[in-house]
């Protein structure tokens, strides 16, 4: 069987996603004829909190039970990592698959992804391996700033810098509690830390690793928020085309066709790529749905195997976290004004009543989205995110002050030759909404 090319206001899109990636299925719904979403729930014991995920959506429609719909899917949708099985299976009955197939091990697989950037010619950060918990507990005694990693079971450990025993033996004990007796079966990477405060991306998404002519150039403040600038894939930054060119050909062999974010720590002129992302970028993807005007076709087309590329709608975007104090147990209900919908990124949640409500959640705690915002100069950005963000209702708060020290970054590295974006960086204070 081989996959239909048909027109976006013809074609049917069924997204299959673990939550995160709900503002990717309302993206999408703007174009497509027909927009399904699927979220695997599906336990011995199941519980409303998964299930609902996506539920009360009018632009969407839940779908529970993918083979039940196959035939009339005309494009298959995998924003995040995992389900490779499934897409390869889609893929070999004929179906037009955008996901990234085998390229999440890149993300998951953290020891392989280092050996590929051997394979590759670009510098290798300096790490050690302890198989379980004791050895990484002897080893962490007598060392100071160095960062954990893990591969696999990023919901269990993330990225974690530690500093000292005096200050981080307790996490220690966290991860024993946490692990139980599987503790000392898991390899753990310790890393040297990278003394730069210089960290810069490429966000954007490629066809077999083939990649477009305009991508965002971006920084990141983990969690808190993020800037990107449009720009042309020959205008960017030397140590991200060096990354790029060198994953080309590992996406090509993956057939990864999928946005895909690079994290780069530069010293001293040297790209250091520390964290590939095969997948949407949390921070980054609202961006890119808000930037790429296209950005329907652009899945439906990379589905089928053609790049097709991005038709801006602005020249700089921004992120911020929007996060609500709330007890664990507690199910948060906010109410969106219609005005600000289309300038919030919310996952893992369903509507209720017009209400947004989000299950409760240990792993994502009190962050609930994102509040993003266009603008064609960095001032134009800065004020529109503040305009936007003064509409949040009572209880939200988003870290629009993040947006400080993404400008100090943005000049600290353009003062080391890292140019970020054609525009002159505003002095930073001039993003505190005063």
């Amino acid at each position: 069987m081989k996959a239909e090319n048909k027109e976006l206001s013809q074609a049917t899109v069924l997204v299959v996603d673990h939550g995160l990636f709900l503002p990717v299925a309302h993206r999408l719904a703007k174009a497509f004829k027909r927009v399904l979403y699927h979220v695997p729930a599906e336990m011995g014991f199941p519980t409303i909190n998964a299930s609902i995920i996506g539920d009360g959506f009018p632009d969407i429609e839940k779908c529970n039970d993918i083979w039940a719909v196959k035939n009339e899917v005309s494009c298959w949708c995998f924003p995040d990592i995992g389900f490779s099985g499934l897409q390869l299976e889609l893929e070999s009955q004929g179906r037009a698959v955008w996901g990234s197939r085998n390229a999440d091990r890149l993300e998951l697989k953290r020891q392989y992804f280092h050996r590929v950037l051997e394979e590759v010619g670009l510098p290798v950060p300096q790490f050690k391996v302890f198989k379980g918990w004791t050895k990484l507990r002897d080893h962490l005694k007598d060392v100071e700033d160095k960062y954990l990693k893990i591969s696999s079971y990023r919901g269990s450990m993330e990225t974690t810098h530690w500093r000292s025993w005096a200050l981080d033996e307790g996490f220690l004990d966290v991860l024993a509690v946490r692990f139980g007796p599987a503790k000392e079966l898991i390899p753990f990477m310790v890393f040297d830390a990278i003394e730069t405060d210089i960290e810069i991306g490429s966000d954007t998404y490629g066809v077999d690793g083939k990649f477009p002519t305009l991508l965002l150039n971006g920084i990141e403040h983990k969690d808190k928020g993020y800037i990107g600038a449009v720009t042309k894939l020959e205008d960017m930054p030397k140590v991200l085309t060096d990354v790029l060119e060198a994953f080309s050909p590992v996406l090509k062999k993956y057939r990864c066709r999928n946005q895909w974010s690079t994290e780069v720590r530069v010293k001293d002129g040297i790209g250091w790529f520390t964290d590939p992302t095969p997948r949407g970028g949390i921070p980054s993807t609202p961006s890119q749905l808000a930037a790429w005007s296209n950005f329907p076709e652009i899945v439906l087309a990379g589905a089928h195997g053609e790049l097709v590329n991005p038709v801006p709608s602005c020249k700089h975007t921004c992120e911020c976290m929007i996060s609500r104090k709330s007890a664990k147990e507690q199910w948060p209900a906010v109410e969106i004004p219609e005005k600000l919908k289309e300038w919030t990124a919310f996952g893992n949640c369903c509507q209720i009543d017009g209400r947004l409500v989000f299950p409760s959640d240990e792993q994502h705690g009190n962050d609930l989205g994102w509040l993003f915002a266009i603008g064609d100069t960095v001032e134009e950005l800065i004020d529109n995110l503040h305009e936007k963000a003064d509409l949040l209702p009572d209880g939200l708060d988003a870290d629009t002050d993040s947006l400080v020290d993404l400008l100090k970054e943005a000049a600290a590295a353009e003062k080391e030759g890292v140019e970020f974006g054609k525009q002159e960086i505003p002095e930073p204070e001039t993003a505190l909404n005063l």
